[in-house]
């Protein structure tokens, strides 16, 4: 029996397409990229509070509230909640004892946890509702005067050419399902303007306003400084880990080893510094690639799901969530393990010995 003679699978194609059809008449609007700048929303006291900041709150709220609700009241018996939980910590423990061992596995899990679920909650809370989409508005007329207040002569007009405003209606909302304003002379209906056609424009359209929307949330992870934070932890507690476990000068001993050198073996003395070196820079390297692996993937992510609002709204952008909360999963998981696993090299010799760990044979082996 074909699929298209069930009533509920064509009535579900017929609605799909009538709704792919419906909302690139009626839904599309501007393709405000979002910037690379988190815009502060509010200076409460003077301090900058951004959008991706109360979603890291937001964030840790929710891990929070749900670890204290699901062990308010442990039972022998768990019920979802507290065995949900207990699954996931589990889990986690697990994983870092079969890698690590069990002595280091039960020193790094909390590290390791901490980051798993900070990131994959801050990730799926970006996909609440009113994120991106409740917002405040920086009107052109204040970009415009902070850029006269900035810059003056040649170097102002070179940089209101690339102040780029969107077009607003009376109640600062984008005007979707089309509209007219006069610049320059013609009829446009484009989303856009520049800093230096905004005199021209607001005195042809005193109905119209111009400027930007600063969301109140954004997806933390897409404001480089929270993955590059986590990346500082990560690299603290990996090299103070390596530090208590080798001792100081013997850690140190792994990025600058001339032992060879001092004895009159020349070759390899020097093949030593080289590898020491190329160790040091890569301990320093991973960062950057720890930052921007979590950043480019979740930024992008942002993006995707913007494009799809706007070629094909209401349909196929609900399979780029599924497919964005899978990714934002898969990185937190990510970021955990290569931290789990930077941990378990700094706390060994190059020679393969594990110190710290009740198992550190098999913890070499893993």
């Amino acid at each position: 029996m074909s699929l298209l003679a069930r009533p509920r699978v064509l009535f579900s194609l017929i609605a799909a397409l009538l709704l792919t059809v419906l909302g690139i008449l009626f839904l599309k609007g501007p393709l405000e990229i979002p910037p690379l700048q988190v815009d502060p929303v509010a200076e409460p006291f003077g301090y900058p509070l951004r959008a991706t900041v109360i979603q890291q709150w937001i964030a840790m709220i929710v891990i929070l509230g749900l670890a204290w609700f699901a062990t308010r009241r442990m039972e022998v018996i768990p019920g979802r909640m507290q065995a949900l939980a207990e699954a996931v910590v589990e889990g986690l423990l697990n994983l870092c004892q079969r890698a690590a061992g069990a002595a280091n596995g039960r020193r790094f899990f909390p590290v390791v946890a901490t980051i798993f679920l900070f990131v994959a909650g801050a990730n799926l809370l970006g996909f609440i509702p009113g994120t991106g989409t409740i917002y405040t508005v920086v009107s052109a007329e204040e970009e415009v005067h902070h850029y006269e207040e900035k810059y003056s002569g040649a170097e102002l007009e070179s940089k209101l050419e690339d102040l780029h405003l969107y077009v607003l209606d009376e109640n600062n909302n984008y005007p979707i399902g089309g509209f007219k304003y006069e610049l320059g002379g013609e009829t446009t209906t484009q989303y856009d303007i520049y800093g230096d056609q905004w005199e021209e424009f607001h005195a042809n359209n005193p109905e119209l306003n111009a400027g930007h929307l600063v969301p109140f949330l954004r997806p933390a992870n897409t404001d480089v400084n929270t993955p590059f934070a986590i990346a500082v932890w990560s690299f603290i507690f990996v090299e103070f880990w390596g530090v208590t476990s080798l001792g100081l000068f013997s850690y140190l001993g792994k990025f600058f080893n001339f032992s060879r050198l001092l004895r009159g073996n020349i070759p390899f003395g020097l093949i030593d510094i080289f590898v020491g070196f190329v160790d040091l820079v890569s301990e320093l390297v991973r960062l950057l690639s720890f930052t921007f692996r979590l950043f480019g993937n979740v930024f992008a992510g942002e993006i995707l799901i913007l494009m799809m609002s706007f070629f094909v709204p209401l349909t196929f952008v609900v399979g780029v969530f599924f497919m964005e909360v899978f990714f934002g999963i898969i990185q937190a998981f990510i970021f955990a393990i290569l931290t789990l696993i930077f941990a378990i090299l700094a706390v060994t010799h190059h020679g393969g010995e594990d110190h710290g760990g009740e198992h550190g044979e098999e913890a070499t082996a893993h």
